[in-house]
């Protein structure tokens, strides 16, 4: 695996294939969520006599939705409106609905500075979610265990074609990530990218010369669909609950077909239907 700033990438091989990391090839993004963002969204917004309901509501927002995946503030405001629709009070909703509604910059740090400069107290209780959020996330355990099939997957593939694989954070965390997930031997780059940044991070890869036929994006959410979509690549699908199977059959059926040219069309197609399908 080389060490990447994702400034620089060289195309070794005719094919490329660039899984997503979190919830797609590591097993995390459950865990993060019952760990880390539900918790701290019952006892910042003091939700501890709706903690069943609060929990149920974040999950399936989270895990079960097409924001899966995606900005941590879209998904509070979602998770904030249902627990709000089941009878609970939800401190400051309304403020924290019109900020994610307003086009403003949705990040950690813009957020901070619009509530050093007055915001009220909505946006400073979203702010105070979200630093309990990155503080559970530091303290969480570091075992970062791969879904069943991926190493035999990846390490075929690799036989053949570029691997690279792509996460959110700061490259420090999500190279040790991979590492730590014992799948670091079967990649050749690993890039990381702020939240909602992927696109620009991969820029290099998607650029370094491959057909467009010959990239296959493999990822657990519609932002990762999107994201094949935008750099004109295809896509295979980590259905939530369905991971190992889904890599035995990217391993067994779905790569193959990309490798001889019959992936694009009704089978890729029908993949991203099924996709769909679950995450409404």
């Amino acid at each position: 695996m080389r060490e990447t700033e994702n400034t620089a990438y060289a195309r070794k091989r005719e094919f490329l294939l660039c899984t997503d990391i979190c919830g797609s090839a590591l097993d995390t993004l459950r865990s993060r969520q019952e760990q880390a963002y539900c918790p701290a969204l019952v006892e910042v917004f003091e939700l501890e006599e709706h903690a069943q309901e609060a929990r149920r509501a974040w999950m399936s927002v989270a895990l079960e939705s097409r924001l899966r995946g995606g900005n941590r503030f879209r998904l509070l405001a979602q998770a904030c409106v249902r627990i709000a629709q089941q009878g609970a009070a939800v401190p400051g909703l309304d403020g924290i609905l019109h900020w994610v509604e307003s086009g403003s910059e949705l990040t950690h740090g813009a957020l901070a500075a619009r509530v050093k400069r007055g915001a009220g107290p909505a946006l400073a209780r979203a702010l105070a979610w979200s630093r309990e959020v990155n503080r559970r996330l530091t303290a969480m355990p570091k075992e970062c265990a791969p879904f069943a099939a991926v190493e035999g997957c990846l390490a075929a593939v690799r036989a053949v074609a570029d691997v690279v694989a792509m996460g959110t954070g700061t490259p420090a965390a999500v190279r040790g990530e991979w590492t730590r997930g014992g799948l670091s031997g079967y990649t050749d780059a690993v890039f990381a990218a702020p939240q909602d940044g992927k696109a620009e991070a991969l820029i290099p890869v998607f650029g370094a010369g491959y057909l467009p036929s010959h990239m296959l994006v493999v990822g657990d959410t519609l932002g990762d669909a999107a994201l094949a979509a935008q750099a004109g690549a295809l896509f295979f699908p980590i259905l939530p609950g369905r991971e190992e199977a889904c890599w035995q059959r990217l391993a067994e059926e779905g790569f193959p077909k990309f490798l001889h040219g019959s992936f694009a069309g009704a089978y890729e197609d029908t993949l991203r239907k099924a996709q769909r399908s679950l995450l409404p």
